[in-house]
């Protein structure tokens, strides 16, 4: 008997080539043992595609011209719409994703060259003065890419097709959210960690060297005035101190001078000793900012998901309702 796929006659050899028939659906290709036509299968596409040459290199033609393959996606946006995505080049984020990020980070720069200011006969209030602009520096880094956000969602809010007031709140609560990311990620999380770095570094060095009466004029002049700050504007100062003193409390006093490490240091010359508290603590509180930079922006984003992001997607919603 000479098999048939509905009212079309296939070879004899066909029974032999399994490859010649459409999948069962279970994975098991088997012929059409029904007699009536099929509406997709009987077609002069799945004729032609039967007969061909390629239908034994390519098993389910007309499956493929049925069911088409779906491209796959490469950039999935973030539920709260907030991220940067980087696949590709027109979706990286100016100020997010190109080194210009680098710019919330001057402030962390001040930081780790006040010593190295000092070194060089600047006075303390210059020294400060210069740590002080790096901060005015990074407002203007905040700055502008809270404009970019809001300007953006501004923007989309218009596309959509929202009101005046739907595009005005966007454009706020898009400006709000950027700047609240940028003051944990650049201004205040990445200062914390470079400043402790950087005190910690001196404070422990010292008291290896022996030069206790250093550490001590460290905690007084220094971390004291930054525990002792005035005004509730300084809370992050009165809380870093603090820090400070809670790890020299409880880590470094338990370090004990090194007598050979002296020794050492004072072979390198007679000024070895205080280059070298203001080398280290340099060197190791920069070298720590390239290392910083992607875990804090990771979780202000956590934070900011868990908590800002919810509670304006809420308030949209609500005021799209009434």
């Amino acid at each position: 008997m000479q098999p048939t796929l509905g009212n079309t006659l296939l070879p004899m050899n066909a029974w032999a080539s399994p490859q010649a028939y459409p999948p069962s659906g279970y994975g098991t290709p088997r012929p059409n043992p029904f007699p009536a036509p099929s509406p997709i299968w009987n077609s002069p596409t799945a004729t032609k595609a039967f007969h061909a040459p390629s239908a034994i290199q390519n098993p389910m033609p007309v499956a493929q011209s049925v069911f088409p393959a779906v491209a796959p996606s490469h950039t999935q946006p973030h539920q709260g719409g907030h991220h940067h995505q980087h696949s590709t080049e027109q979706s990286k984020d100016l100020y997010r994703d190109t080194p210009l990020r680098y710019l919330g980070y001057v402030n962390e720069l001040g930081e780790s060259l006040k010593d190295w200011l000092k070194a060089f006969s600047l006075t303390t209030n210059s020294a400060d003065g210069i740590v002080k602009h790096s901060y005015t520096a990074v407002g203007g880094y905040v700055a502008l890419d809270a404009f970019d956000k809001a300007a953006k969602g501004y923007q989309q809010s218009k596309k959509a097709g929202d009101s005046k007031g739907g595009q005005v709140l966007s454009a706020t609560t898009s400006g709000l959210d950027a700047a609240l990311f940028q003051y944990g990620a650049s201004y205040s999380i990445p200062a914390f960690l470079v400043a402790v770095t950087r005190d910690s570094l001196k404070l422990g060095l010292n008291r290896l060297l022996g030069k206790q009466k250093a550490a001590e004029e460290i905690l007084q002049h220094e971390i004291s005035h930054e525990i002792e700050a005035k005004g509730w504007y300084r809370f992050d100062q009165r809380l870093l101190g603090k820090l400070k003193k809670g790890i020299d409390d409880h880590l470094l006093q338990k370090l004990k001078p090194s007598q050979r490490f002296a020794e050492i240091v004072q072979k390198w010359g007679p000024k070895a000793e205080k280059n070298l508290c203001i080398a280290l603590p340099l060197i190791g509180s920069m070298a720590i900012i390239p290392f910083i930079v992607h875990p804090i922006d990771a979780g202000v984003n956590f934070i900011l998901d868990h908590s800002y992001r919810p509670l304006t997607k809420m308030l949209k919603q609500w005021l799209g309702a009434h």
